[in-house]
Protein backbone atom coordinates (compact mmCIF):
# COMPACT_ATOMS: atom_id res chain seq x y z
CA UNK A 1 0.00 0.00 0.00
CA UNK A 2 2.77 2.24 1.07
CA UNK A 3 4.93 1.55 -2.70
CA UNK A 4 1.95 1.92 -4.43
CA UNK A 5 1.37 5.60 -2.71
CA UNK A 6 4.71 6.69 -2.84
CA UNK A 7 4.66 5.49 -6.87
CA UNK A 8 1.61 7.38 -7.56
CA UNK A 9 2.97 10.35 -5.87
CA UNK A 10 6.23 10.78 -8.10
CA UNK A 11 4.26 10.08 -11.13
CA UNK A 12 1.84 12.76 -10.40
CA UNK A 13 5.48 15.04 -9.61
CA UNK A 14 6.59 13.76 -13.11
CA UNK A 15 2.59 14.47 -14.86
CA UNK A 16 2.32 18.34 -13.28
CA UNK A 17 6.28 18.90 -13.16
CA UNK A 18 7.62 17.78 -16.50
CA UNK A 19 10.59 15.79 -14.41
CA UNK A 20 10.65 18.41 -11.71
CA UNK A 21 11.15 21.06 -13.92
CA UNK A 22 11.15 21.28 -17.59
CA UNK A 23 10.01 24.00 -20.00
CA UNK A 24 6.20 22.60 -19.57
CA UNK A 25 6.18 21.92 -16.04
CA UNK A 26 5.48 23.32 -12.54
CA UNK A 27 5.83 27.10 -12.67
CA UNK A 28 5.98 30.07 -10.15
CA UNK A 29 3.25 32.47 -10.38
CA UNK A 30 3.81 36.52 -11.57
CA UNK A 31 4.30 37.68 -7.45
CA UNK A 32 4.31 41.56 -8.70
CA UNK A 33 5.90 44.07 -6.33
CA UNK A 34 8.63 42.62 -3.49
CA UNK A 35 7.03 42.34 0.22
CA UNK A 36 8.41 44.52 2.40
CA UNK A 37 9.57 41.90 4.45
CA UNK A 38 12.70 39.60 4.12
CA UNK A 39 11.20 36.04 4.66
CA UNK A 40 13.08 33.05 5.10
CA UNK A 41 13.03 29.29 5.66
CA UNK A 42 14.85 26.99 7.25
CA UNK A 43 15.87 24.79 4.29
CA UNK A 44 17.50 20.98 4.74
CA UNK A 45 19.27 20.26 1.84
CA UNK A 46 19.46 16.40 3.01
CA UNK A 47 17.48 14.29 1.21
CA UNK A 48 18.97 11.81 -1.43
CA UNK A 49 15.52 10.38 -2.85
CA UNK A 50 14.58 8.03 0.20
CA UNK A 51 13.85 10.65 3.09
CA UNK A 52 16.23 8.91 5.38
CA UNK A 53 14.33 5.83 5.51
CA UNK A 54 10.40 7.38 5.19
CA UNK A 55 11.48 8.60 8.78
CA UNK A 56 8.44 11.05 8.77
CA UNK A 57 4.89 10.90 10.22
CA UNK A 58 3.13 11.76 6.81
CA UNK A 59 4.53 8.53 5.26
CA UNK A 60 2.51 6.62 7.98
CA UNK A 61 -0.75 7.98 7.81
CA UNK A 62 -3.52 5.96 6.06
CA UNK A 63 -3.14 6.90 3.02
CA UNK A 64 0.20 8.09 3.20
CA UNK A 65 0.90 11.67 2.23
CA UNK A 66 3.72 12.33 0.35
CA UNK A 67 5.46 15.94 -1.20
CA UNK A 68 4.64 16.85 -4.27
CA UNK A 69 7.68 16.45 -6.10
CA UNK A 70 8.05 12.65 -4.58
CA UNK A 71 10.43 11.11 -2.15
CA UNK A 72 12.96 13.74 -3.87
CA UNK A 73 16.86 13.61 -4.26
CA UNK A 74 17.08 17.58 -3.50
CA UNK A 75 20.87 17.76 -5.90
CA UNK A 76 18.52 17.16 -8.79
CA UNK A 77 18.54 20.21 -10.93
CA UNK A 78 14.59 20.40 -11.53
CA UNK A 79 14.22 20.13 -7.74
CA UNK A 80 15.95 23.12 -6.96
CA UNK A 81 14.22 24.48 -9.75
CA UNK A 82 10.88 24.06 -8.38
CA UNK A 83 11.59 24.60 -5.03
CA UNK A 84 12.81 28.05 -6.40
CA UNK A 85 9.54 29.04 -8.06
CA UNK A 86 7.48 27.75 -4.87
CA UNK A 87 9.36 30.24 -2.73
CA UNK A 88 9.11 32.90 -4.93
CA UNK A 89 5.42 32.38 -5.32
CA UNK A 90 5.48 33.00 -1.38
CA UNK A 91 7.28 35.85 -1.20
CA UNK A 92 10.00 33.88 0.26
CA UNK A 93 13.56 35.42 -0.50
CA UNK A 94 15.96 33.81 2.27
CA UNK A 95 17.43 29.94 2.64
CA UNK A 96 18.47 29.09 5.77
CA UNK A 97 20.42 26.24 4.56
CA UNK A 98 21.19 23.61 7.93
CA UNK A 99 25.21 22.94 7.48
CA UNK A 100 26.55 20.12 9.33
CA UNK A 101 30.74 20.49 8.35
CA UNK A 102 33.10 20.43 5.18
CA UNK A 103 32.36 18.02 2.05
CA UNK A 104 29.41 16.36 4.41
CA UNK A 105 25.86 16.06 2.13
CA UNK A 106 24.66 19.39 2.76
CA UNK A 107 27.65 20.93 2.15
CA UNK A 108 28.46 19.19 -1.19
CA UNK A 109 24.69 20.37 -2.16
CA UNK A 110 24.71 23.53 -1.33
CA UNK A 111 28.05 23.90 -3.14
CA UNK A 112 27.50 21.90 -6.53
CA UNK A 113 23.37 21.80 -6.67
CA UNK A 114 22.45 24.95 -5.24
CA UNK A 115 24.71 28.29 -5.33
CA UNK A 116 25.46 26.87 -9.08
CA UNK A 117 22.10 26.42 -10.33
CA UNK A 118 21.12 28.69 -13.28
CA UNK A 119 17.79 30.02 -11.34
CA UNK A 120 19.03 31.05 -7.93
CA UNK A 121 18.39 34.82 -9.49
CA UNK A 122 17.91 36.67 -6.41
CA UNK A 123 17.21 34.55 -4.07
CA UNK A 124 19.47 34.60 -0.99
CA UNK A 125 21.47 31.98 1.22
CA UNK A 126 23.07 31.68 4.32
CA UNK A 127 24.05 28.70 6.36
CA UNK A 128 22.41 27.60 10.11
CA UNK A 129 25.34 26.57 11.66
CA UNK A 130 24.50 23.32 13.24
CA UNK A 131 25.80 23.01 16.55
CA UNK A 132 25.59 19.64 18.01
CA UNK A 133 27.02 17.90 14.95
CA UNK A 134 30.05 20.46 15.04
CA UNK A 135 30.62 20.90 19.20
CA UNK A 136 30.26 16.92 19.88
CA UNK A 137 27.15 18.06 22.02
CA UNK A 138 29.03 21.05 23.27
CA UNK A 139 31.58 19.36 24.63
CA UNK A 140 34.54 20.58 22.09
CA UNK A 141 35.02 23.53 20.05
CA UNK A 142 38.01 22.62 18.27
CA UNK A 143 36.06 22.81 15.05
CA UNK A 144 34.45 26.11 14.86
CA UNK A 145 37.31 27.96 13.87
CA UNK A 146 38.36 26.65 11.14
CA UNK A 147 34.74 25.60 10.03
CA UNK A 148 33.47 29.67 9.90
CA UNK A 149 37.21 29.66 7.68
CA UNK A 150 36.02 27.42 5.71
CA UNK A 151 32.61 28.89 5.13
CA UNK A 152 34.50 32.34 4.59
CA UNK A 153 36.40 30.63 1.65
CA UNK A 154 33.21 28.73 -0.16
CA UNK A 155 30.59 30.76 0.83
CA UNK A 156 30.57 34.58 2.40
CA UNK A 157 32.20 36.45 -1.11
CA UNK A 158 29.20 34.14 -2.98
CA UNK A 159 27.11 37.22 -4.58
CA UNK A 160 23.91 35.20 -3.31
CA UNK A 161 24.86 35.03 0.46
CA UNK A 162 23.49 37.19 2.74
CA UNK A 163 24.60 39.78 4.05
CA UNK A 164 23.62 42.82 6.55
CA UNK A 165 25.54 45.91 6.77
CA UNK A 166 27.70 44.17 4.18
CA UNK A 167 28.49 41.30 6.41
CA UNK A 168 27.98 37.77 5.89
CA UNK A 169 25.06 36.22 7.95
CA UNK A 170 25.66 33.30 10.49
CA UNK A 171 22.95 31.72 11.99
CA UNK A 172 24.13 29.35 14.71
CA UNK A 173 21.80 26.83 16.69
CA UNK A 174 21.49 26.43 20.32
CA UNK A 175 23.10 29.45 21.39
CA UNK A 176 21.03 29.25 24.30
CA UNK A 177 22.53 25.78 25.34
CA UNK A 178 26.03 27.50 24.96
CA UNK A 179 25.04 30.57 26.94
CA UNK A 180 23.62 28.30 29.53
CA UNK A 181 27.08 26.37 29.67
CA UNK A 182 28.99 29.52 30.02
CA UNK A 183 30.82 29.32 26.78
CA UNK A 184 28.88 31.21 24.09
CA UNK A 185 31.60 34.03 24.21
CA UNK A 186 34.05 31.41 23.12
CA UNK A 187 32.33 30.35 20.36
CA UNK A 188 31.15 33.82 19.26
CA UNK A 189 34.99 34.78 19.52
CA UNK A 190 36.34 31.85 17.80
CA UNK A 191 34.11 32.34 15.02
CA UNK A 192 34.40 36.25 14.82
CA UNK A 193 38.28 35.80 14.85
CA UNK A 194 38.12 32.87 12.00
CA UNK A 195 36.11 35.57 9.77
CA UNK A 196 38.31 38.70 10.36
CA UNK A 197 41.31 36.18 9.44
CA UNK A 198 40.02 36.42 5.97
CA UNK A 199 38.60 40.00 5.68
CA UNK A 200 35.36 39.14 7.43
CA UNK A 201 32.97 41.02 9.80
CA UNK A 202 30.52 38.24 10.84
CA UNK A 203 26.77 38.76 11.29
CA UNK A 204 26.09 36.55 14.09
CA UNK A 205 22.07 35.47 14.28
CA UNK A 206 21.73 33.10 17.46
CA UNK A 207 19.69 30.79 18.12
CA UNK A 208 18.59 32.44 21.99
CA UNK A 209 15.17 32.87 22.37
CA UNK A 210 12.85 30.20 24.46
CA UNK A 211 9.67 30.41 26.10
CA UNK A 212 9.55 33.59 28.09
CA UNK A 213 12.47 35.79 28.79
CA UNK A 214 14.87 36.59 31.56
CA UNK A 215 14.59 39.47 33.15
CA UNK A 216 18.59 40.24 31.32
CA UNK A 217 20.85 38.31 29.28
CA UNK A 218 24.34 39.64 29.04
CA UNK A 219 24.69 36.59 26.07
CA UNK A 220 22.57 38.82 24.03
CA UNK A 221 25.02 41.59 23.67
CA UNK A 222 27.37 38.85 22.28
CA UNK A 223 25.09 38.29 19.40
CA UNK A 224 24.29 40.84 16.25
CA UNK A 225 20.86 39.40 15.94
CA UNK A 226 18.57 36.57 18.21
CA UNK A 227 15.84 34.37 16.93
CA UNK A 228 13.92 30.73 18.17
CA UNK A 229 14.58 27.69 15.74
CA UNK A 230 12.06 26.10 18.51
CA UNK A 231 8.63 27.65 17.86
CA UNK A 232 7.13 24.49 19.50
CA UNK A 233 9.19 24.32 22.39
CA UNK A 234 8.63 27.98 23.01
CA UNK A 235 5.00 27.97 22.60
CA UNK A 236 5.04 24.93 24.67
CA UNK A 237 1.16 24.17 22.83
CA UNK A 238 0.57 20.61 22.92
CA UNK A 239 -2.81 19.74 20.81
CA UNK A 240 -4.47 22.23 19.42
CA UNK A 241 -2.77 25.99 20.62
CA UNK A 242 -5.89 28.43 20.61
CA UNK A 243 -5.84 31.87 20.02
CA UNK A 244 -4.23 32.03 23.35
CA UNK A 245 -1.02 29.90 22.69
CA UNK A 246 -0.20 32.01 19.61
CA UNK A 247 -0.82 35.41 21.67
CA UNK A 248 0.89 34.57 24.84
CA UNK A 249 4.00 33.05 22.20
CA UNK A 250 3.75 36.50 20.80
CA UNK A 251 3.51 38.14 23.76
CA UNK A 252 6.98 36.33 24.98
CA UNK A 253 8.43 37.30 21.76
CA UNK A 254 7.71 40.59 22.23
CA UNK A 255 9.48 40.48 25.68
CA UNK A 256 12.60 39.09 23.96
CA UNK A 257 12.78 41.44 21.35
CA UNK A 258 12.51 44.46 23.94
CA UNK A 259 15.33 42.44 25.80
CA UNK A 260 17.29 42.37 22.79
CA UNK A 261 16.73 45.89 21.80
CA UNK A 262 18.66 46.65 25.38
CA UNK A 263 21.64 44.59 24.53
CA UNK A 264 21.77 46.52 21.12
CA UNK A 265 21.22 43.59 19.20
CA UNK A 266 18.06 43.19 16.81
CA UNK A 267 15.03 40.57 17.00
CA UNK A 268 13.90 38.26 13.96
CA UNK A 269 10.45 36.49 14.93
CA UNK A 270 9.70 33.51 14.17
CA UNK A 271 6.65 31.13 13.21
CA UNK A 272 5.68 27.73 12.26
CA UNK A 273 2.53 25.57 10.75
CA UNK A 274 2.92 22.83 13.20
CA UNK A 275 4.97 19.85 15.17
CA UNK A 276 4.73 16.28 14.93
CA UNK A 277 7.90 14.39 15.40
CA UNK A 278 6.65 11.08 15.71
CA UNK A 279 7.86 9.13 12.74
CA UNK A 280 11.77 9.62 13.72
CA UNK A 281 11.24 10.08 17.50
CA UNK A 282 8.27 9.34 20.15
CA UNK A 283 9.09 12.15 22.74
CA UNK A 284 6.70 15.15 22.04
CA UNK A 285 3.25 15.01 22.09
CA UNK A 286 2.10 17.39 18.53
CA UNK A 287 0.68 20.28 18.02
CA UNK A 288 -1.61 20.39 15.17
CA UNK A 289 -1.77 22.52 12.00
CA UNK A 290 -5.27 23.78 13.14
CA UNK A 291 -6.05 26.48 16.07
CA UNK A 292 -9.36 24.32 17.73
CA UNK A 293 -10.66 21.04 16.27
CA UNK A 294 -13.28 23.03 14.47
CA UNK A 295 -10.60 25.74 12.95
CA UNK A 296 -9.73 25.86 9.27
CA UNK A 297 -6.42 23.86 8.28
CA UNK A 298 -3.41 25.88 8.36
CA UNK A 299 -5.25 28.60 10.78
CA UNK A 300 -2.49 28.26 13.21
CA UNK A 301 0.24 29.65 11.01
CA UNK A 302 -1.79 31.99 9.52
CA UNK A 303 -2.69 33.43 13.18
CA UNK A 304 1.14 33.14 13.63
CA UNK A 305 2.69 35.38 10.56
CA UNK A 306 -0.56 37.56 11.44
CA UNK A 307 1.49 38.55 14.85
CA UNK A 308 4.67 37.84 13.47
CA UNK A 309 4.92 40.51 11.13
CA UNK A 310 4.39 43.09 14.08
CA UNK A 311 8.14 42.19 15.85
CA UNK A 312 10.59 42.70 12.67
CA UNK A 313 13.37 45.06 12.48
CA UNK A 314 14.70 47.59 9.73
CA UNK A 315 18.39 46.17 11.13
CA UNK A 316 17.36 42.90 9.71
CA UNK A 317 15.72 43.95 6.83
CA UNK A 318 12.31 43.19 8.67
CA UNK A 319 13.18 39.30 8.43
CA UNK A 320 10.99 36.41 9.72
CA UNK A 321 12.21 32.63 10.19
CA UNK A 322 9.76 29.87 9.24
CA UNK A 323 10.12 26.58 10.90
CA UNK A 324 10.48 24.82 8.35
CA UNK A 325 10.67 24.50 4.32
CA UNK A 326 11.33 20.81 4.30
CA UNK A 327 11.93 19.44 7.50
CA UNK A 328 9.19 16.58 7.11
CA UNK A 329 10.58 14.64 10.22
CA UNK A 330 9.28 16.93 12.31
CA UNK A 331 6.63 17.85 10.26
CA UNK A 332 7.19 21.80 10.27
CA UNK A 333 7.77 22.11 6.34
CA UNK A 334 5.10 24.81 4.37
CA UNK A 335 7.02 22.55 1.24
CA UNK A 336 3.85 21.62 -1.09
CA UNK A 337 2.14 18.10 -0.50
CA UNK A 338 -0.12 16.37 -2.77
CA UNK A 339 -3.61 16.94 -1.92
CA UNK A 340 -5.44 14.58 -0.35
CA UNK A 341 -8.78 14.31 2.28
CA UNK A 342 -8.02 14.97 5.74
CA UNK A 343 -7.02 11.38 8.09
CA UNK A 344 -6.29 10.73 11.34
CA UNK A 345 -5.64 7.27 11.03
CA UNK A 346 -1.94 5.71 10.58
CA UNK A 347 -0.48 2.28 10.12
CA UNK A 348 0.64 1.69 13.89
CA UNK A 349 -1.47 -1.00 16.01
CA UNK A 350 -3.43 1.66 17.67
CA UNK A 351 -4.14 3.32 14.51
CA UNK A 352 -2.51 6.95 15.97
CA UNK A 353 0.46 6.07 17.16
CA UNK A 354 2.32 8.68 14.74
CA UNK A 355 -1.01 11.16 14.04
CA UNK A 356 -2.13 11.32 18.22
CA UNK A 357 -5.80 11.43 16.71
CA UNK A 358 -4.98 14.85 15.06
CA UNK A 359 -6.44 14.92 11.54
CA UNK A 360 -3.93 16.07 8.79
CA UNK A 361 -4.60 17.04 5.17
CA UNK A 362 -2.92 16.60 1.91
CA UNK A 363 -2.78 20.92 2.11
CA UNK A 364 -1.43 20.79 -1.34
CA UNK A 365 -0.18 24.92 -1.76
CA UNK A 366 -1.98 25.91 1.21
CA UNK A 367 0.66 27.35 2.99
CA UNK A 368 2.92 29.10 0.25
CA UNK A 369 -0.53 30.74 -0.17
CA UNK A 370 -0.78 31.40 3.36
CA UNK A 371 2.64 33.04 3.73
CA UNK A 372 2.07 35.02 0.25
CA UNK A 373 -1.18 36.76 1.76
CA UNK A 374 0.95 37.60 5.00
CA UNK A 375 4.13 39.34 3.56
CA UNK A 376 2.47 40.67 0.28
CA UNK A 377 3.12 44.31 -0.68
Amino acid sequence: MIQIQKICACVLAIFIGGAYGGDEGMQSVEIGEESPYRVGVYYYPWYGGDFHGGKYMRARLVPPQYPTLGEYDDREAGVVSQHLAWSRQAHISLWVASWWGPDRREDRTLLQSILLHPELGDMKIALFYETTGRTRSFSSFDAVGPDVAYMAEHYFDHPNYLKIDGKPVLFVYLTRVLSRNGTLGEVVEAMRAAAAQTGHELYIIGDEVFGRPPSSSSALGLLDAVTNYDVYGSMGAKGYAGQGGVDRYYGAQAQWRALAHEAGAAFVPAATPGFNDKGVRGGHEATSRKLHSDAEYGSLFRAMLEQAVAHTDDATGNMLLITSWNEWHEDTQIEPIVEAPPTAVDDSESGEAFSEGLPYEGYGERYLEIVRAAVAP
